[in-house]
């Protein structure tokens, strides 16, 4: 009797699991240590990066759920975007759910020893009037998918 293989369906961990194993800031912390060195990443859709992000963020989008911050290949972004496993790396993103996520995979998958979510991602940063550029555009990132031209619609 052959065994029948199964497609695999992404199912990410908990959000309570994830934030009890990494490290969340707060907005004015991670101003802080932001405004001391450390690398600020946004892992948003680029869309929504270029409408508007924190000041000096560097977009490496992480996909749906923060599903593509386990990969290799986005090891090698964050890398090229300046941050490597030792370095101070602070994740954001719309509200500090899939930054929470990607935190989650570089520190426990990849090996970075410094990496941190901001608490309320960049909605909150915006509405504690600290420095972005454009407008933070906020949507629902947990289930968040890329659709052509919704944006268009009145």
């Amino acid at each position: 009797m052959s065994s029948v293989e199964m497609p695999r369906k992404y199912v990410p961990p908990p959000l309570e699991l994830v934030k009890s194993r990494i490290e969340e800031l707060l907005p004015p912390a991670a101003k802080e240590e932001l405004d001391a060195g450390a690398i600020l990443i946004d892992v948003r859709d680029p869309e929504r990066f270029e409408a508007g992000h924190l000041e000096g963020a560097v977009n490496v989008p992480a996909g749906e759920s923060a599903r593509d911050a386990h990969d290799a290949a986005y090891v090698e972004a964050i890398e090229e975007a300046g941050a490597g496993p030792d370095d101070r790396v602070i994740l954001v993103c719309g509200e500090g759910n899939r930054s929470a996520r990607a935190a989650d995979a570089l520190q426990n998958e990849h090996h970075f020893k410094n990496v941190a979510s901001v608490i309320g991602g960049s909605k909150l940063w915006s509405e504690l009037g600290y420095p972005i550029e454009g407008e933070i555009a906020i949507g629902d990132e947990e289930a968040e998918t890329h659709l052509e031209g919704e944006e268009d619609t009145p």
